[in-house]
């Protein structure tokens, strides 16, 4: 009785080994994609004065708050408004109106949505500038 018992264990622990080493172990990929944070989304404008007949690109990129976002000008959208080319900020103020300000938060346009894709600026009242989007 004592064999037998012996013989039908040392049988379950070697069809266990068996079945564990028999079967082939699925492919794990070592990499983790969650880790990598995704690039936000940018916003590209075409940005243009039609009183002095210029025209910069420049970009609308991730959230910096709820309302605001980070804003840059290329250096010759200082020819289409001055100032423009140290925009840093882009921030929605919940009433139809954008300002862009610089880093000290100073605005340097405000403009509303106009037609389609574009942007009209509102305020200083002289600027004659749209910003249509490039995307």
């Amino acid at each position: 009785m004592k064999t037998l018992t012996i013989a039908i264990l040392a049988a379950a622990v070697s069809f266990g080994l068996w079945t564990y080493w028999g079967q082939e172990r699925p492919g794990v990929d070592p990499i983790v994609s969650g880790s990598i944070p995704a690039k936000p989304a940018a916003h590209s404008y075409t940005i243009s004065n039609a009183a002095a007949n210029t025209a910069c690109l420049a970009e609308r990129g991730g959230p910096i708050s709820s309302r605001s976002a980070r804003f840059e000008a290329a250096a010759d959208c200082d020819a289409v408004w001055p100032g423009l080319a140290r925009a840093r900020t882009w921030t929605n103020n919940g009433d139809g109106t954008v300002v862009v300000a610089d880093a000290q938060g100073e605005a340097i346009l405000t403009v509303v949505d106009g037609d389609g894709l574009a942007y009209e600026a509102v305020e200083p009242a002289d600027a004659m500038i749209t910003m249509i989007s490039a995307d």
